[in-house]
């Protein structure tokens, strides 16, 4: 049993953990701005992943053994670490920080919505009220983006960002029953080092970036290995530390911190445009992903 403070404090690095978190689409940003996101997709997933590969070194004796599960994790990284990467920094690339930092608010309605039809989960009835609301929000921050950029920079943006959550809802679903043969830090190793090598082959196949890397300049540089080693490395596992004391679906409220502080870095560091239709898009966003989940029992999966 945990003590009231030992919850408030757990509480803390949730919240901490999802405002740290809301600097990544600003930094992302810098990034993207210097070198295509295909290669920068690449150099993120390289260094986390191989982070996460020195530090099982050190620490114990893993190897990667090639098994059924293995490829099966290695093929949730490609999936949700890979293809949803290109799907939101695109999104990020061409609606801006602070409408993919609202927009972020859907993913856990999405993931929602996908385990109750992929999983036979049963929600309250109160989550078919928020999912409307959520529907609401997403439909005022297209139209509140349109009255600052156009139609097709705010139907695209979304496109792109509504698809990688759905990657990632896929990804989170079937990753359920593989998580249980990993450690965090071997599922997390696994799934993005094969991220990274399925990148680098789309490089030399595709994309042929690799020189322009040389474009980076140092405040690039800070960037890409802020978001590697604190968004990829440091936040992803405390992300999975928190859960083991957490209920997943009581962690999903802290997401709508990210969704405000991602929004207020955007703001801040770039500037952006910020109409009062997409300040209220981004409450009903925010009301439907906590009305979605506050009352939303345990998921009980067969």
């Amino acid at each position: 049993m945990h003590s009231p403070k030992s919850f408030k404090l757990l509480f803390f690095i949730a919240a901490l953990l999802q405002m740290v978190w809301g600097i990544v689409p600003s930094a992302s940003q810098l990034v993207i701005l210097e070198i295509p996101v295909e290669l920068y997709i690449s150099l993120r997933w390289t260094i986390s992943s191989l982070i996460f590969l020195f530090y099982l070194l050190i620490t114990s004796n893993f190897k990667i053994q090639i098994s059924r599960n293995t490829l099966a994790v290695m093929g949730l990284g490609i999936l949700g670490y890979g293809l949803g990467s290109i799907g939101t920094l695109y999104g990020l690339k061409i609606g801006g920080v602070t409408n993919f930092a609202m927009m972020g608010a859907l993913n856990p309605i999405i993931t929602s919505v996908i385990s109750i039809l992929f999983l036979k989960e049963r929600p309250s009835k109160v989550f078919f009220v928020a999912l409307p609301i959520c529907v609401l929000g997403l439909l005022v921050l297209v139209t509140g983006k349109h009255q600052v950029s156009s139609w097709t920079i705010a139907f695209s943006s979304s496109v792109l960002i509504i698809g990688a959550a759905i990657l990632d809802g896929f990804t989170f679903i079937f990753s359920k029953k593989l998580k249980p043969h990993f450690s965090a830090i071997q599922y997390l190793a696994i799934s993005q080092l094969a991220a990274a090598v399925f990148m680098w082959l789309m490089q030399s196949v595709f994309f042929h970036q690799t020189d322009q890397i040389s474009h980076l300049t140092m405040k690039g540089w800070g960037a890409a290995i802020f978001v590697s080693v604190v968004a990829c490395v440091l936040c992803y596992a405390v992300l999975y530390w928190l859960l083991n004391y957490i209920d997943g679906h009581r962690l999903a409220l802290f997401d709508g911190i990210h969704a405000v502080s991602a929004t207020l870095f955007g703001w801040i560091f770039f500037s952006e445009d910020l109409n009062a239709m997409m300040l209220f898009a981004g409450f009903l966003l925010l009301s439907g992903l906590i009305l979605g989940n506050i009352k939303w029992s345990v998921p009980k999966f067969r």
